[in-house]
């Protein structure tokens, strides 16, 4: 299963979007590989505009919905003490998916460079896909 990040979702609706991620994505779902945080989904029906929203609902309704539980906001927290000790700052919201897809043992696709940093300083055995 792959957990599937706003920047990619992003990517995959835009009609000029990166053709790797959205041939990635397109294939996640087709194979029923894909799935998403509550963040994300928040993320992206926040961000869209009235016309884009029905696609996007129907994009995410073909990909798995994860939950966020209990301990995955312990784990992000504990995550984000991580890199604030050595001085690193970034969104709440990427903490919280890289950490359920960590918890989930998932890959994650992602098109942001805050998971890059997220993998090499504070959740080493992520497994992270981000084509380039």
């Amino acid at each position: 299963m792959t957990l599937i990040d706003t920047s990619a979702w992003i990517e995959f609706f835009r009609a000029k979007g990166d053709l790797r991620i959205k041939t990635l994505v397109r294939d996640l779902l087709a194979a029923r590989e894909a799935s998403y945080t509550c963040p994300v989904a928040f993320e992206l029906l926040t961000g869209a505009r009235k016309e884009e929203l029905e696609d996007l609902r129907t994009g995410l309704g073909l990909a798995q919905r994860i939950v966020l539980l209990p301990e995955h906001w312990d784990l992000a927290a504990a995550s984000n003490a991580v890199l604030k000790a050595k001085g690193i700052n970034l969104p709440a919201s990427d903490l919280l998916i890289a950490t359920v897809a960590h918890a989930r043992q998932f890959s994650l696709l992602a098109k942001d460079a805050h998971f890059n940093v997220i993998c090499e300083q504070a959740l080493p055995e992520l497994l992270l896909l981000n084509p380039q």
